[in-house]
């Protein structure tokens, strides 16, 4: 029987405490908050001297175990990164991973963000707060926006998520009925259940036809699979507090911080709704971004943002457009093969992309020996005077002329693989090992090694991303410091079979060896 329940009544900041204390937070990462992305997306909007990211510091408010920071100090040892959180359990577990990783510039810290000593913690260039906002007390976060103001850097870069109206609003009616009816009791675990079969029970009975039932299979869709600890804190937690997305931008001012960008530029950008849409919208909105972006919110119904802040002294430098005379500092990836797997120099039109991605259409030869040229590279990254350079060559080796305005057009291409989300760019360069040796970097191997006799086992790689292992990934990738040897590799994987650590049988054993270099370019640790 299923019975309403209260909230319990203690102290809201101990209970916040207890809860990822009592489930933990698994190991992630967050591409879009790298510090890497800020840089260049400020870069991008017209900032000025943002921060070199190779000896940035870095702060990271409500870290949990620190996996989010992890890729970052790996692979940039001569920055400053910090994490703060409440919860205790979180940061020993990220402490011994620091430890294990062998890692000197990640310092993981117990504390609450209301009670920060800022003469303590000191400037930071990049400040990254993901998934805390929206799920503590209005007290903690109007205390969150007042820390990233008088810690953040004058030229810094601060990444904000959270909770967006409208699409938050069908959201909410779940998330009512299972905090109605699903939890309240001291063992999480049970919350979690009883909140599922609350759910499966709702949409059992809600009549097909009903605003419950698409509410219900949105859910299913967004949520259903979740892990129980994403369940917990996202959709359980004591607080979860939405907010449109003028609303955070005011609320920003207050601070004396203003709204840069999201983390993901293309949702910014009207174009990419359709023309209609596109052109109705900038009719209304005339030259306010704010507005734009609002209206783009109740257009595509969106839950969730992850906002850029800056200094509201830095306000002059913004521009709400791509300004190509900044092209030349990029470093660009993009992974667009031909989908009929040829390049044809004539004007035929061809489609470049890859499967589920964003596609590109072009008849222009120059542009199709483009887009092959980052693919081949892919996912390793191109400095833009290379793009152009290798783009000339290939066309001169063919014979093809590529005319005089050929820098012009791969910057037009490049502004379309920007907006559609189909590019990868950076303000340094980001380099990837070749599948053909399967050589990955040292702190990918470690990361796979720590987790060899856990249940659970991660890697990551260099554009911030972070990847499950396989049971048997997890004893490959360690070994791969040096050149692709197949004997050794299965010399070892049958070492773990014998030791009971892995079970496998011989063939597919071997069939895991022979397909490793397409999971590691999968996984993005090597590549062409």
């Amino acid at each position: 029987m299923i019975r309403p329940q209260c909230r319990p009544t203690d102290d809201a900041l101990e209970r916040v405490c207890s809860e990822y204390d009592s489930a933990p937070y698994g190991f992630h990462s967050y591409p879009q908050s790298a510090p890497g992305h800020l840089a260049v997306t400020g870069y991008l909007l017209g900032l000025d001297g943002v921060p070199d990211v190779a000896t940035a510091r870095v702060l990271e408010i409500g870290c949990a175990t620190g996996s989010n920071l992890l890729p970052f100090a790996a692979f940039h040892p001569d920055a400053r990164v910090v994490g703060i959180d409440l919860s205790p359990v979180q940061i020993e577990i990220g402490r011994q991973c620091v430890r294990d990783l062998g890692l000197t510039n990640l310092d993981l810290r117990v504390g609450d963000v209301t009670q920060i000593d800022t003469a303590e913690f000191g400037e930071f260039d990049y400040i990254i707060c993901h998934g805390v906002y929206s799920w503590v007390s209005t007290t903690v976060a109007d205390a969150i926006l007042a820390i990233i103001r008088q810690l953040l850097a004058p030229n810094g870069i601060a990444y904000l998520s959270y909770n967006v109206y409208p699409g938050w609003k069908n959201k909410e009616i779940v998330r009512d009925a299972m905090t109605l009816f699903g939890v309240g009791g001291a063992d999480v675990d049970q919350d979690v259940r009883d909140a599922r079969g609350l759910i499966d029970l709702l949409g059992d009975v809600a009549p097909a036809d009903g605003v419950l039932a698409k509410v219900l299979a949105d859910y299913e869709t967004t949520v259903g699979a979740a892990r129980d600890y994403y369940m917990l804190h996202d959709e359980l937690s004591t607080f979860n507090e939405p907010c449109y997305f003028l609303q955070m931008v005011e609320r920003a001012n207050d601070h004396g911080l203003i709204y840069l960008a999201e983390a993901r530029l293309q949702v910014m950008f009207a174009g990419n709704y359709g023309t209609e849409v596109a052109q109705r919208l900038l009719d209304a909105c005339g030259d306010s971004q704010l507005a734009l972006e609002q209206c783009l919110d109740f257009v595509s119904n969106r839950t969730f943002r992850q906002s850029l802040l800056i200094n509201a002294e830095c306000a002059p430098q913004i521009r709400y457009h791509l300004d190509r005379q900044r092209y030349p500092r990029l470093h660009i990836a993009a992974r667009m093969p031909s989908v009929d797997g040829t390049i044809a120099l004539d004007t035929s039109r061809q489609t470049f992309g890859a499967p589920g991605e964003p596609m590109v259409f072009t008849s222009d030869p120059a542009l199709k020996v483009a887009l092959d040229v980052l693919n081949s590279r892919w996912p390793g990254t191109l400095s833009w005077a290379e793009l152009q350079q290798e783009t000339a060559t290939r066309l001169d080796d063919a014979g093809y002329p590529a005319g005089d305005d050929l820098a012009a057009r791969i910057d037009d291409l490049l502004t379309v693989l920007i907006l559609n989300g189909s590019a990868r760019y950076r303000l340094d360069p980001v380099s990837i090992g070749s599948t053909s040796t399967a050589r990955i970097d040292k702190p990918s191997r470690l990361m796979a090694e720590l987790g060899r006799g856990e249940a659970e086992a991660v890697t990551f790689n260099r554009w911030h991303e972070m990847f499950s292992l396989s049971a048997v990934d997890r004893h490959l990738l360690p070994l791969l410091g040096g050149e692709f040897e197949r004997d050794k590799l299965l010399d070892a994987l049958r070492a773990a079979v014998r030791r009971g650590q892995i079970e496998i049988d011989d063939e597919e054993l071997r069939a895991q060896v022979d397909t490793l270099p397409e999971r590691l370019a999968t996984m993005r640790l090597c590549g062409g």
